[in-house]
C-alpha cells in the first residue's frame, strides 16, 4: 500500500524519487525510468505465469540481458525504507554502496543461498549462492574453482562488482566482498542493506534470471587478508574471535578477545562509526587485526566492519587453527 501510495504521488510530481524532500539526482533519474515500466514493485504479488519486463542494472558490454520467462515475486509485506546514503558515518566507505545510488554499468552479484530461481532479485543481478564457494565444513576451496564460478557467471577481474544477499545480517554479502577482495578484485562493495531492505524501498526488482556471456576471471591474490598458521602463531596480529561466546569459552586461540558480529549489526545493517568505536575500542589502528570463526561469513562481518572502521585487518579459520594445534583453552581476556 505503501509503495502504491508512493508511486501516485509521484506521478503527481508531489515527491521525489527517494522519497518526500529527498533523493540523490542520479538515483531518480534512474528509478523514474523504472517506473514508468511494469516491473514489480514491493508489496505487489504476481501470478505465477505472469511476465515481467525489468529495469536493468549491471547490463553486460554487449549491451543485452539474456533472461528466462518470470515464474513468481513474494508476496513481501514490511515498513517503507528510506534508501538513503550512509556513507559519511564510516572513515573508510569505500567498501560500501549506498541503496540511493544505482549501480549503472556494475555487475550486481546476488550471493544469496536461501532464493530459489524465479523469485525476485534486484533487477539486473546475476546469480552465485555464497555457499558455492565453500566446502561443506565451511572453508574456502581453491583459487582455481574460484575464478572458474566467477568465471563462467561473466565475472571478470575487470569489473565493478556490487554483492548483495538476502539480509546482510546472513554475513553471505561480506563474505563473497572479502573474498573478492582477496582474488585482487579493485572496485567492489557491498549493498547497505539486503534484498528485504531494497524491497522495503520500492526499488526495482525482477523475477528474470540473468545470464551474462562468459568471461576470463584472473587473481592478482592479497595474502594478506587471509592469514595462515605460522602468521597467527607469530603473534604480530591482534586476534579477534567471531565465533559464538558459547564457543569462545570453551576454547579459542590465546589472546584473542570477542566480538561477535551481531554486535555490529542494528536493524539489519552495519552500525555507525560513533558505535562501531566502542566495540572496536580494546583493538589499536596502528597493528594489523586478524579475524577469525568456524564459520567465514561470521568473521568476515567482522573483517568487513574493521575495514569501514580504517584497520588493516584479514581473516583466519578456526578449522586451520585446530588442525594445527587442537583447541587451547585459556580463562583470560574474556569480552563482552
Amino acid at each position: 500500500m505503501i509503495a502504491a501510495l508512493l508511486l501516485i504521488s509521484l506521478a503527481g510530481g508531489i515527491c521525489t524519487v527517494g522519497g518526500c524532500g529527498g533523493g540523490d539526482d542520479a538515483w531518480a533519474a534512474s528509478a523514474q525510468s523504472f517506473i514508468g515500466s511494469d516491473a514489480p514493485i514491493s508489496g505487489v504479488s504476481q501470478n505465477q505465469n505472469t511476465p515481467s519486463s525489468s529495469f536493468k542494472v549491471g547490463v553486460p558490454e554487449s549491451g543485452k540481458v539474456n533472461t528466462t520467462r518470470s515464474q513468481t515475486i513474494p508476496n513481501i509485506g514490511a515498513e517503507y525504507v528510506q534508501p538513503d546514503s550512509r556513507t559519511e558515518l564510516f572513515l573508510s566507505p569505500q567498501l560500501i554502496e549506498p541503496m540511493n545510488s544505482f549501480p549503472g554499468n556494475d555487475v550486481v552479484l546476488d550471493v544469496s543461498n536461501q532464493r530459489s530461481p524465479g523469485e525476485a532479485h534486484i533487477a539486473g543481478a546475476v546469480r552465485i549462492p555464497s555457499k558455492s564457494f565453500l566446502y561443506d565444513n565451511g572453508t574456502l576451496r581453491p583459487v582455481s574453482e574460484l575464478v572458474a564460478q566467477l568465471g563462467k557467471a561473466g565475472i571478470s577481474d575487470k569489473d565493478a562488482v556490487v554483492v548483495y544477499s538476502d539480509t546482510f545480517s546472513s554475513g553471505e554479502a561480506a563474505f563473497v566482498l572479502w573474498m573478492l577482495r582477496y582474488l585482487g578484485q579493485e572496485n567492489v562493495r557491498a549493498l547497505d542493506g539486503g534484498l528485504q531492505d531494497w524491497t522495503a524501498a520500492s526499488l526495482p526488482l525482477q523475477t528474470k534470471e540473468n545470464v551474462r556471456p562468459q568471461s576470463k576471471y584472473v587473481p592478482h591474490l592479497r595474502p594478506e587478508l587471509l592469514f595462515d598458521y605460522d602468521s597467527i602463531k607469530s603473534g604480530k596480529a591482534q586476534l579477534v574471535d567471531a565465533r559464538t561466546f558459547q564457543d569462545y569459552g570453551k576454547s579459542r586461540i590465546p589472546n584473542a578477545i570477542f566480538i561477535g558480529p551481531e554486535s555490529l549489526l542494528e536493524g539489519g545493517r552495519i552500525k555507525a562509526a560513533s558505535n562501531l568505536n566502542d566495540t572496536f575500542a580494546r583493538l589499536s589502528r596502528s597493528q594489523t587485526v586478524a579475524v577469525y570463526s568456524n564459520d567465514l561469513l561470521n568473521a568476515s562481518l567482522v573483517w568487513y566492519a574493521l575495514q569501514l572502521m580504517g584497520f588493516d585487518s584479514g581473516t583466519y579459520t578456526w578449522q586451520d587453527w585446530q588442525a594445527h594445534e587442537g583447541a587451547v583453552v585459556t580463562s583470560n581476556n574474556m569480552a563482552a
